[in-house]
């Protein structure tokens, strides 16, 4: 088999890159026209007191401990892009062992930042979670392995016979790798499935797995960091896509559609505030991780940012909507899985985010 290099280690991203939703991004994409306005017009509008939106102090929950991945919530705070839209937020990051909902349905939080596949098999477990706006509108989890081993030549067929590394049978990267193997034709009794924990890369380096479910925005990047020769497949067409990632999610309707509306509105705004200049959305992140006054830590979170930002955009601009398609196919290969009994009834809300 093809060997990764074996000094390949994850510590080099571990505290300014390592990105982790549901447990633990290339060259920046430059701003559309529109954004480069959006963020012009912003910067020049004179200070005027916001007119706050009823119930428009609320909770946004981060679902790790800081990290740059959250750039466009701390940059939303910092320069006041929540407040423009009547929003009164404040940021809580979870603890490492947190149940990913659990602050929002005891009502710690008011949305919290989470993958909509988690969300829908939640929901279908009886807990009334709905997903509002699609952050990542690009699913980043990716089949990822050394070239050679036919990823790049044959896509995922080559899964067939092999070892995939998975951090366990649960969770949004299990979710993946079944996704895989249904878009492969293939089943989990076509492959190994071996559980490694949150040690993706080291396991890589070490051959104990032929492939692992990463993100593009962090396992990819470090590996092509450090000068990998590797392939990377996603798990379904592009076009059609089978599960949909990291989210805006709330509960039920304890939140108006109007406030759900303005912080989908906002994170859109903030993300294009981002693109548009990345430097202050590092500067905003160094404000909540220290470690980035390192050099080589703000260069590591610069490479995850800029691979971050690729997935937000949707024919070429930054776009927070719902594609309910996605949603649909999503219930029906989970469901099909086996991974749910039956398809939730109202796993989102669509509001007018145009």
């Amino acid at each position: 088999m093809t060997t990764l290099r074996r000094s390949l280690v994850i510590g080099a991203f571990a505290c300014a890159g390592a990105l982790t939703l549901t447990a633990c991004a290339g060259a920046s994409t430059a701003p559309t026209s529109s954004d480069a306005s959006m963020s012009s017009s912003t910067a020049s509008t004179p200070a005027s007191e916001p007119t706050m939106l009823p119930d428009g102090e609320i909770t946004v929950g981060l679902t790790y401990i800081p990290n740059v991945q959250f750039s466009a919530f701390y940059l939303g705070v910092s320069e006041g892009i929540f407040e423009r839209h009547g929003l009164d937020v404040t940021l809580r990051h979870h603890g490492q062992q947190e149940d990913v909902f659990g602050a929002v349905l005891a009502g710690e939080e008011d949305v919290v930042f989470a993958t909509a596949d988690e969300a829908m098999v939640a929901a279908a477990a009886g807990q009334d979670l709905r997903t509002f706006a699609t952050s990542y509108q690009t699913y980043p989890i990716e089949v990822m392995g050394g070239a050679g081993l036919g990823l790049d030549a044959d896509g995922l067929a080559a899964l067939e016979g092999r070892t995939v590394g998975i951090p366990g049978h649960y969770g949004s990267s299990y979710y993946a790798a079944l996704a895989a193997l249904y878009e492969a034709g293939l089943t989990e009794e076509d492959v190994t499935l071996q559980d490694i924990g949150y040690t993706q890369l080291s396991a890589l380096a070490a051959d104990q797995v032929d492939f692992i479910l990463g993100f593009r925005n962090n396992e990819l990047v470090q590996l092509e960091a450090a000068g990998e020769d590797v392939a990377s497949v996603p798990i379904s067409d592009p076009a059609s896509p089978r599960l949909v990632g990291p989210s805006l999610i709330t509960v039920g309707t304890e939140v108006s559609d109007e406030v759900l509306t303005a912080v989908a509105l906002a994170m859109k705004e903030a993300e294009q505030a981002v693109i548009a200049d990345p430097e202050a959305a590092l500067d905003a992140t160094a404000e909540q991780v220290p470690a980035l006054s390192d050099p080589a830590q703000r260069a590591s979170a610069e490479a995850v940012l800029a691979a971050t930002t690729e997935l937000w955009m949707r024919d070429g601009a930054v776009d927070v909507s719902l594609d309910t398609a996605a949603f649909d196919r999503m219930g029906e290969f989970l469901a099909e899985a086996g991974i749910i009994e039956s398809v939730p009834e109202n796993p989102y809300v669509d509001l007018d985010l145009s």
